[in-house]
């Protein structure tokens, strides 16, 4: 406590009030002497007399408070008005003392300052507490937001590319840059051995001499990986360097199915937040490896699935072409006299070989579609004549259910860049599905007119209509909706299907607007010019909001 006053009596009472108490009194006699005491260290509590020689009590008061504002400060005032009291404590002074003041009311004054000052302290502590501990929460929970962000980013970087060499190298590149590692190396278990083969190497050379040494190294921690399924660390010199590896077991259905090790760098070591992203990198990457070995199994079964087809379907081809050209022989009067019921089984006879050249040609285009073959001729192509052909051609399956093809074509109609013979094909599916699935006497209306920098053909039908949800299933490959009507059809369901590769080949757009019981129209749009890639040169036109596309 620090008592200031230029009253050697009252400075004398003091002294001897608080000697032997717990109080550590130091006295003033000026306000100079107090600012200089107050500046070399701060008091709990400074009692002050207002009226001093040269600097006074409020310049004493001010710069306690301005140095150490906890300081508590009580002012005494013999002369001084009340309203120099009362602008000392809108300075911060806890309470004012008139001269003269009994020891034991001032004492308990002095108790009161003390006890507040006390309170004062310890909230503060308290806040700070409180605040040390909310920084430590925000950076902890920013540390695990940064953690989770970058999992997902990895995650889904890894996980968007099906392609395992790639997949494995992206997947080790991510392991050794999120630790901070020197080396890594990323093992497969091989299921026909059970035993771990090097897939991908970073930061050495593949199959190398280092490597092979770094495999052997690792050999046996990784056989306790496989027997424990837990993270193991382990200290090897590698290259006369003592290096930290962390190798982390790659988990999918409870077993594990490789293992990423990396190797610390020669500066550092591997921290827990090391640790804990490289085994939340481990859970992603198993995914993404599983997905990408199902994926190559796919592919594989696909391409196979598309060579036998093929190597099916010419087979069937070659006797099919010659029972056709028998029929044909037999059905011609110059060489052959039959009854006229013989000659009705030939009819049917030639009918179905027809419709099996017609499933054959389907399965061949659609295994050319996958596989990226379908051969396409561009030239500009009279869109007038080839519609009219189209219907020609189909003229006869159309009079047997006395159903009237209307033609509508836009006069002037540009030429278009197109494959003739796959575009004949596209209308030629629709229509004769448009034939198929209309009632006897129906109608059937084509047109063809400009639709922006695009050709637009639509196939209209009288039919039963396509309910919305059955929508979406139009075009998928061997599909055809489940109804009396359609299996009554027939067909292989790849009709639309090859439509939609064809048209996507020619880079335009097939869709479909129905209402089930009003009919369907069927819409091709095909752009009127392609560059050498197959690329429009213009613009697809906008859609209106009403139209549903499959």
């Amino acid at each position: 406590m620090l008592v200031v006053d230029d009253e050697e009596p009252l400075l004398e009472i003091f002294v001897e009030f608080f000697e032997g108490s717990e109080y550590d009194l130091t006295i003033a006699k000026t306000g100079e002497e107090a600012i200089e005491l107050i500046t070399q260290r701060p008091f709990d509590l400074i009692v002050t007399d207002l009226n001093l020689p040269g600097a006074d009590g409020l310049a004493v008061l001010s710069h306690a408070k301005s140095t150490h504002p906890n300081q508590e400060v009580i002012v005494l005032t013999g002369n001084a008005s009340t309203l120099t009291s009362i602008a000392a404590l809108r300075q911060g002074a806890y309470d004012y003392v008139l001269k003269p003041f009994d020891l034991y009311e001032m004492e308990q004054t002095v108790s009161k300052a003390l006890e507040r000052r006390r309170l004062i302290l310890e909230n503060q502590a308290f806040v700070d507490r409180v605040t040390r501990h909310r920084d430590e929460l925000r950076k902890r929970v920013e540390e695990a937001t940064w953690k989770v962000q970058t999992l997902y980013d990895v995650g889904k970087e890894i996980t968007s590319n099906l392609k395992l060499d790639r997949t494995l190298k992206l997947i080790l590149q991510k392991s050794v840059d999120l630790t901070h590692a020197g080396q890594g190396i990323l093992f497969l278990l091989d299921e026909s051995t059970g035993l771990l083969d090097c897939g991908v190497v970073q930061g050495m050379s593949p199959k190398s001499p280092e490597q092979e040494r770094l495999v052997e190294d690792l050999s046996e921690i990784n056989e306790k990986v496989l027997d424990q399924k837990e993270p193991l660390d382990k200290t090897i010199v590698h290259n006369g360097q003592t290096q930290q590896a962390w190798v982390v077991p790659l988990l999918h259905d409870s077993g594990v199915t490789g293992t990423i090790a990396v190797l610390s760098a020669s500066d550092r070591e591997f921290t827990s937040d090391d640790r804990d992203l490289l085994s939340g990198l481990a859970s992603h990457a198993s995914i993404a490896i599983h997905n990408a070995k199902v994926f190559e199994k796919m592919q594989a079964l696909d391409r196979m699935k598309s060579e036998f087809v093929a190597v099916v379907s010419h087979e069937v081809r070659t006797p099919l072409t010659a029972i056709k050209g028998t029929l044909e022989i037999l059905n011609d009067d110059e060489y052959f006299e039959m009854a006229e019921s013989q000659r009705e089984l030939l009819e049917i006879c030639s009918t179905n070989v027809e419709r099996l050249e017609a499933l054959i040609n389907d399965i061949l285009d659609f295994s050319k579609l996958e596989s990226s073959t379908l051969s396409t001729n561009f030239t500009k192509v009279r869109v007038g004549p080839l519609l009219q052909s189209v219907v020609v051609n189909l003229g006869n399956l159309a009079e047997r259910k006395s159903i009237p093809i209307e033609v509508e074509l836009d006069e002037d109609l540009p030429s278009v860049m197109a494959d003739e013979l796959r575009i004949s094909q596209v209308v030629g599916n629709l229509l004769s599905n448009a034939i198929k699935f209309s009632p006897e006497s129906g109608r059937i209306r084509v047109s063809a007119r400009r639709d922006g920098e695009g050709i637009r053909f639509e196939i209209q039908d009288s039919g039963i209509g396509i309910a919305a949800d059955n929508l979406p299933k139009l075009f998928t490959r061997f599909r055809q909706l489940d109804s009396s009507t359609t299996r009554s059809a027939g067909g292989t369901g790849l009709g639309l299907t090859i439509s939609k590769g064809i048209v996507e080949e020619h880079r335009g757009r097939i869709w479909v607007e129905s209402e089930f019981g009003q009919g369907s129209t069927f819409l091709v749009w095909i752009p009127l010019k392609q560059d050498h890639s197959g690329r429009t040169d213009g613009r697809e036109p906008d859609r209106n909001s009403d139209l549903k596309t499959a």
